[in-house]
């Protein structure tokens, strides 16, 4: 993906997700951190996650069926990469 994509993911996870209690806390070296690009990409994994974890929910989801069907899923997802 390209780097402005990136941004803007992030300038829109900095607007609506990071404004949310509690504050989800990156930890890891300053030197990287601190890097506009990772920073970027970062905020852009972390949306993902969360709008992964909303769609899984709306889906009828649970913890538990994640927890209890992992195999099932592993097994979908080799099948999905063989496919490619």
């Amino acid at each position: 993906m390209h780097e402005n994509v990136f941004a803007k993911i992030g300038a829109l996870y900095q607007e609506t997700i990071s404004t949310l209690q509690p504050k989800i806390v990156v930890q890891g070296e300053r030197l990287y951190l601190g890097n506009e690009i990772n920073a970027n990409k970062i905020r852009s994994l972390l949306f993902a996650g969360i709008r992964a974890a909303v769609l899984w929910r709306q889906c009828g989801g649970s913890r538990w069926h994640i927890l209890f069907a992992r195999k099932k899923y592993l097994h979908e997802c080799r099948l999905l990469l063989a496919e490619l």
